[in-house]
């Protein structure tokens, strides 16, 4: 068992660019992370953006998860439970997920965790 925490400003390469996203309804979303801003867009085309700091990371297992704080003082964590960085999830601060997240397809909480 190894763990790290450290704490950054910017937002990771790990996570940055585009992001297909689902919520927990199955509604779709684009999600995508800048060092410093995170966009979101509806199927619908409407827009939101958020600053944001990243705050912390932690290695585990294989695991990493990244916590930001956004500029309205709400926490998330986004969450890699594999090595492979190309699915994951956004997290609200009592461990909920808001988001799953892939870079190529839209996946579901399932798809994350099948097995290989």
């Amino acid at each position: 068992m190894f763990s790290i925490i450290l704490f950054s400003c910017e937002g990771s390469a790990v996570y940055q660019g585009k992001w297909k996203a689902l919520d927990c309804e199955g509604k779709k979303f684009e999600v995508t992370f800048t060092s410093k801003e995170i966009t979101t867009k509806d199927s619908k085309r409407e827009t939101v953006k958020y600053g944001y700091t990243q705050h912390s990371i932690e290695y585990e297992n294989g695991v990493s998860t990244y916590g930001i704080q956004l500029s309205d003082g709400r926490e998330y964590q986004l969450f890699f439970p594999k090595k492979d960085k190309s699915v994951g999830m956004l997290l609200n601060e009592n461990g909920r997920t808001i988001y799953t997240l892939g870079r190529t397809a839209y996946v579901t909480y399932d798809d994350i965790y099948k097995l290989d």
